[in-house]
């Protein structure tokens, strides 16, 4: 009797003590089964902290997601009832990502709208062709299955689409088209991936937007369904997630995919820490159709398959964060045509700072200034000799500090091409930054440097060694 005492002890302080000594203690980790960060340590002294120690150790107990994924299953089974932290039933077995009530904010909407209007103007001035397209989430389409009781109004949505037209932007909205399309076909899987649309919506939004572009440029192809093949695939667990499910949808595979992945620039290129994924293709059998750079969210993850065939090279950056940074890989990328896309549920401050969008400085294009109509003027200079070292690696990022009066904009004149500087003033220090391929630079041994004076009636020119 003792023994099974003692047994019952051991066992019973084994389930304690286990997940407590089995904690996931390291720094910024991702949970699959909820996708999202956990808490860190670090984080329990900002705000409530008592609130901040409870989810830390929720968060960080041994053992969490298989019992996050017990409890989840179990209550789908004896009840019908999706207690995920992701997902939740809709009618008829329909599964949506968690929804919330919606709160109306008009600002965000301004700025985002006003944002997307001054990067069109951006890439217009430079003959640079340009279109915005809007996603709609799962919701939007497919309103008549959200649970009873759940109003999806989507006023922020309606209203940022009013704003584009008043600002006269190049716009696709893909959401009539995916409307149009799911009276005979499925655009979005019933159960699997709440979040996006299914490879079948992909096809479709991304042909319209194909179709858009090609009325820009004729040397873009249009998608033909004839390049891919149609294959049944089978879903057993929804993304992100251990939860199980049984569904088949429909993949499309290339039949012949002339293109090829450039990796030159991955471990070089300038990206957020946190949406850092980035994709590069050169097609050799279509050189005469024009570069395509895109800045899209997780709606292209996996469906480049549907665009390389149409462009002689591809460019896919995540949009989130990054985008606010266009001048940049514009600048590395020199492209023909830039694609912005964004969806409906992704437009909040979080992906897309707010502060960011009001705050950066994007340069007025050169030539929109006459150089022979300003007066030449030495109002700044560089600190340091005028010799530039370009980098051994496949991006040289260069940084000139200045003395003297510091410019409204400058410019970088390479071999002809213009590139856009930042200018950055850091207590105090001026200097001005930009970036390019280092094969640019190759068969180059000088460039120059133009700073245009705040009342834009000078301008100042630095001559520059390439070493």
């Amino acid at each position: 009797m003792k023994k099974l005492h003692i047994f019952r002890i051991i066992l019973f302080s084994s389930i304690i003590l286990i997940p407590i000594l089995t904690m996931n203690l390291k720094e910024n980790q991702l949970s699959e089964i909820d996708n999202r960060v956990l808490t860190n340590f670090s984080d329990i002294k900002n705000g409530n902290i008592a609130n901040n120690i409870e989810n830390y150790i929720e968060d960080r107990i041994g053992f969490r997601d298989k019992m996050v994924s017990a409890y989840t299953i179990g209550m789908d089974k004896l009840f019908n009832d999706m207690v995920h932290p992701s997902y939740q039933y809709g009618e008829e077995g329909y599964i949506f990502a968690k929804l919330t009530a919606e709160d109306f904010n008009s600002e965000f909407q301004e700025v985002f709208s006003s944002f997307i209007a001054d990067f069109e103007k951006y890439c217009i001035d430079r003959d640079i062709k340009f279109l915005y397209t809007a996603e709609p989430s799962k919701p939007i389409i497919y309103n008549e299955f959200l649970p009873k009781g759940f109003n999806y109004k989507n006023k922020n949505f309606e209203y940022f689409l009013s704003l584009l037209k008043e600002k006269n932007v190049n716009f696709l909205y893909n959401g009539d088209t995916l409307l149009e399309a799911k009276k005979t076909t499925q655009v979005y899987d019933k159960k699997y991936d709440a979040g996006h649309w299914n490879e079948t919506g992909a096809l479709i939004g991304i042909s319209a937007i194909l179709n858009n572009l090609n009325s820009l440029d004729a040397r873009i192809e249009t998608l033909d369904i004839n390049n891919y093949k149609k294959v049944e695939h089978t879903n057993t667990t929804l993304p992100v997630s251990y939860f199980p499910i049984f569904e088949k949808t429909i993949h499309y595979n290339l039949i012949n995919d002339n293109s090829t992945k450039v990796n030159d620039y991955n471990d070089e290129i300038k990206i957020s820490s946190q949406y850092r994924t980035f994709a590069h293709y050169k097609n050799d059998n279509n050189i005469a159709a024009p570069k395509l750079l895109v800045f899209a969210g997780s709606y292209f993850n996996g469906k480049d398959k549907f665009l390389t065939e149409s462009f002689s090279e591809y460019i896919k950056v995540h949009n989130y964060h990054n985008v606010i940074n266009y001048d940049y890989y514009i600048n590395v990328f020199n492209p023909d045509i830039v694609l912005f896309e964004s969806t409906e549920y992704t437009h909040t401050n979080t992906f897309f700072p707010v502060d960011l969008m009001k705050t950066t400085i994007y340069n007025k294009a050169f030539n929109l200034y006459n150089i022979n109509t300003l007066s030449q003027y030495n109002f700044a200079y560089p600190i340091n000799e005028h010799i530039l070292n370009k980098s051994n690696t496949n991006i040289s990022n260069f940084s000139i500090e200045l003395a003297g009066e510091a410019p409204l904009y400058a410019y970088a004149d390479i071999n002809g091409r213009i590139l856009d500087c930042r200018i950055i003033n850091n207590e105090g220090k001026i200097s001005i930054e930009f970036s390019v391929k280092t094969s640019e630079l190759n068969y180059l041994d000088k460039l120059s440097i133009y700073l245009i004076s705040n009342s834009e009636r000078e301008y100042c020119k630095l001559d520059f060694i390439i070493e």
